[in-house]
This record gives C-alpha cells, structure tokens and sequence, in this order.
C-alpha cells in the first residue's frame, strides 16, 4: 500500500526532527516543529508498525497457517530487539526505540486472530490503565525514567532491563501496545473496506475520527490545566521557577506521566503516556494515515514515479533509521572527543536545520537506490527472508504452501 509507505516515510522525517533539531533551550529551538513532532512522529511509525504487523502475517492466516503466522512475527520481534540493542550502543542522544518496539511486536502475537473490535477495546483499556500503573510504579520505586535505548549492557541485570522495557522505560511497551493494536485494528478495517469496495467512505471515518481524538485531547488538557494543574504546579515550585510552568508540561516527558496526582494523568504532555498523550497521537496517527492513503489513491501516475524514492524510504524504515542513527552517532562522536571545539555555539553538522537536511536527502537518496534497483531495504530483507524460513519450518508450512495435516 503506497500510501502506508508514504505515512511511514513521514513518520521517519519526525523522528529525524525530534533528533537532530535544537531542544528547547538552544539556539535554532524551532517551536512549531517541536510541537507537531514531539511524540507524535514515533506514535505515528508505532500505529504504522501495527499495520506492518497484520500485512506481515496476513498471508499464513489466510491460509490457515496460524502457527506459521507466529513463528514469523516471533522472529521478527526477535531480530528488531537484537538490532536495537546493538544500535542503542552507539553514541549520541538518540533513544534508540527498537527493542521497545520489538517487545511490542512480540505481544502482538496473541492478537493476530483478534477482530477489529476487540483490538481497540484492548487498547482503549491499556489507555485508561496503563499510565495509572506507570505513573503510581514509578512513585513506588523512585523512578523518573530508566532503560532509554536499553542496550546489551543492561541486560546485565534481566529484572531492570525488563522493567524498564514493559513501564518504566523511555518508551514502554505498556504505551507502545496501545498504538500497534490500534494499527491492526486499521489494517484489518482497511483491507475489509477494499474488498467491500468502501474504501473511500472509510478513509473519510477516519481521519475524521483522528481529527477529533486530536482536538479532543489537546483541548481537555488545556482546560484541566488550566483550572487545576498550573495551580498546583505554582504552589509546589520554588518561586523562582513558577513561571516555568508551561515549558515544564510542554516538555516530552520520560515515557510516563509527570506525576501520580490527577491532573498529571490527564494531561497530554508529550511522551507521558497519559490516556489524553495517547488519544492525541492516536488521532494524528489515524488522520496522517488516511490522508496519505487517499493521497496515493488519487495522484496520477506520473505524481506517483516520481514520489518513488520517497515510497521506497518509507518502505524501508529498519535501514534508513539505522543509517540516521548511526549517522547522528559519528557526529556525537566527533563532538564527544573534544576535536571540534563546540564551546561558543553547536557546530551545523550536529544540531541544525542544516544537518536535518542533510539526513533527509541521505533517506531520499537510499530509497532512489532501493527503487532503481527495485529492492527492499537490506536490513527488511534479511529479517522477511530469515523470519519467513522459519515461519515455514516450524510452522508446519509445506512447499506446495497447502496446509500440513495433522
């Protein structure tokens, strides 16, 4: 579906900006971009990966290869936790999200089979609980945030590291489910509506469904804020830091809620996995995806071949964001090792509108490649061709692709 790859593709053009533009605070902050990025780019390739989960399998189900469908989604989950851990070894202040996402891949598996309805009932249930059970973990343990990219060397102690993963971590998996479910839930819905031929009614549900999720959410936060939760913020803080109180519950959090208190719950402070967070990324993610669909099903096919490099990018998000991580890597590298005076100001080819640009082309150029030489990405490749041999050994797949009796 072109039209996934490009929402994908966008997905991917967030992340980049949430990384490598200047936080609030520095010089070239962009306060605009901030706002539409922060948190909900990496929800939007989270309902995206949700998505990529009913297509990845829908094949072996189709068939009745339940098991298969499994094995290959185990695998995959597998593969992108041992790249993420790999990569989160790297330099720099990327969180990298991969072994989170890789979990969530993992508990995805029971949910294959499940219809639309009960995908979304799910996940409006770990909307409503999950922050609870964050927020009041993290008071019980005198945790603000642990785990961040969770690399190998904090698998040294297995309890904390897994921990970190399923709540108390950057991007908990508690969180994280919520998006993927509601990412099956469309994908199932979506492929319904095409052989229905209702498509074009069901891209309009929902974004405007999204539209509203998002309006609503930013909405309720502002007004619970501002009757209850400035206040409160004015009477704890130190005088001297009251008239912060904006920038602090504009600020991403750390994957939780700022507090356990109620109105902390409510709001919908990016990367805080509060119910109104979750909604308001849900919403854009939903409108995005139905507007890039409607997009691709529209635009002539000149508009199309042209748009090629940037379908196949977002085709191949695992490589182009190992690319942007490693790239981001060096630079911190460089800047870490004291060879570049950074001093009076951050040089452009670390933090920069300059340097996004540049990450940007780089993703464009590999999908041109990719494109011309009409391939998959190679880090995609190798995780379809390694996940589908054993979906096809262990899942009691023959060669004729007919179902294995007994």
């Amino acid at each position: 579906m072109v039209g996934i790859d490009f929402a994908r593709f966008l997905a991917i053009i967030g992340m980049f900006c949430a990384h490598l533009l200047p936080p609030a605070g520095l010089p070239g902050h962009v306060e605009g971009v901030s706002t539409i990025v922060d948190g909900n780019a990496s929800t939007l390739f989270a309902v995206v990966g949700g998505i990529s989960v009913v297509l990845a399998t829908r094949s072996y189900l189709e068939r009745g290869h339940v098991a298969a469908a499994r094995w290959a989604m185990a695998v995959r989950g597998v593969l992108v936790i041992l790249i993420g851990a790999t990569l989160a070894l790297a330099p720099g202040s990327i969180v990298v999200v991969l072994v989170y996402f890789g979990v969530a891949m993992l508990c995805s598996i029971p949910f294959l089979r499940v219809s639309p309805r009960w995908l979304l009932v799910s996940a409006a249930i770990l909307a409503i609980a999950g922050p609870i059970l964050n927020a009041f973990l993290r008071q019980a343990l005198g945790v603000i945030g642990e785990g961040g990219g969770v690399s190998w060397p904090q698998w040294g102690e297995p309890a904390v590291a897994l921990r970190a993963i399923f709540v108390t971590g950057t991007y908990p998996v508690v969180t994280w489910i919520v998006y993927v479910l509601v990412g099956m839930a469309v994908a199932t819905l979506l492929i319904a509506a095409r052989r229905n031929g209702t498509e074009k009614r069901f891209l309009a549900w929902t974004a405007g469904i999204g539209a509203f999720l998002a309006v609503f959410a930013v909405s309720t936060s502002a007004l619970v804020y501002e009757f209850f939760g400035r206040a409160v913020l004015v009477a704890t803080l130190p005088p001297e830091a009251a008239a912060a109180t904006e920038s602090i519950i504009g600020t991403p959090g750390f994957g939780a809620p700022l507090s356990p208190q109620w109105w902390a719950l409510v709001l919908q402070t990016p990367h805080t996995g509060t119910t109104l967070d979750i909604l308001r990324g849900v919403g854009i993610a939903l409108f995005v995806i139905a507007s890039m669909l409607f997009l691709a099903g529209v635009l002539p096919k000149s508009a199309l071949r042209v748009l090629e490099p940037v379908r196949a990018a977002g085709a191949a998000p695992l490589t182009v964001y190992t690319v942007h991580v490693l790239a981001a890597a060096a630079t911190s590298f460089v800047l870490l090792s004291g060879a570049v005076d950074a001093s009076t100001d951050l040089p452009w080819w670390y933090l920069g509108p300059a340097i996004l640009g540049v990450h940007i082309l780089g993703a464009i150029v590999i999908g041109a490649i990719l494109a011309a030489l009409k391939r998959r990405g190679p880090l995609e490749a190798l995780v379809s061709s390694v996940s589908g041999a054993v979906a096809r050994r262990l899942g009691g797949v023959p060669s004729g692709g007919r179902r294995r009796r007994g």
